[in-house]
């Protein structure tokens, strides 16, 4: 028991990313993601562990990461699926409501959009709802006291599809989030 403790006593801290295929690290040739590098590039900075889960599921909306949440833990295709703006906007802050009921400080991103081609099941018209969302998401992180991470933009040459990212896109994620993390600290 008590090894148990002095184990967990080495890690500072521990990230856990919810999100779709861009959390989950989809096309990624060598199964990386934006939360393994936000991991080490946190530990290797601080020289500190810090432990990141990747909750990432791809195709996965808000709606259904509020599901998840109940079974698991007590970036989302909502543009693309046709959902209604103000349901996906509902989900979204009942899975705030779930991280403040467990105490957690939330990290909430703005999403890039669709950008180039290679992506034929996504239609263009998904960055209308994209530019929706992210407003809502400015909206949202100001009334509840949450630190937006702006990945809107996102270099063009990060994507390898139009939709999902590269390896590089990745790192510059995992930046993102790294820098937001810090400057909380």
């Amino acid at each position: 028991m008590a090894q148990a403790a002095t184990r967990r006593g080495n890690v500072y801290g521990v990230i856990v990313c919810q999100g779709d295929s861009l959390t989950f690290g989809s096309r990624d040739p060598d199964g990386m993601s934006y939360p393994l590098y936000l991991g080490r590039l946190l530990s290797q900075k601080h020289r500190q562990t810090w432990v990141t889960v990747n909750f990432g599921v791809p195709g996965e909306c808000w709606s259904d990461v509020w599901r998840r949440n109940y079974r698991e833990l007590l970036s989302v295709p909502d543009a693309w699926k046709g959902r209604a703006f103000e349901e996906s906007v509902t989900a979204c802050e009942a899975v705030l409501d779930q991280c403040r009921a467990a105490g957690r400080h939330v990290y909430l991103a703005n999403l890039p959009g669709k950008q180039g081609f290679g992506a034929p099941r996504e239609p263009w018209s998904m960055n209308d709802m994209v530019k929706k969302l992210n407003d809502a998401y400015v909206r949202i992180a100001e009334e509840r006291g949450l630190t937006l991470v702006n990945l809107a933009d996102l270099p063009a040459e990060h994507f390898c599809d139009g939709i999902h990212i590269t390896q590089d896109g990745n790192r510059w994620v995992a930046e993102r989030f790294a820098a937001a993390i810090e400057a909380r600290r």
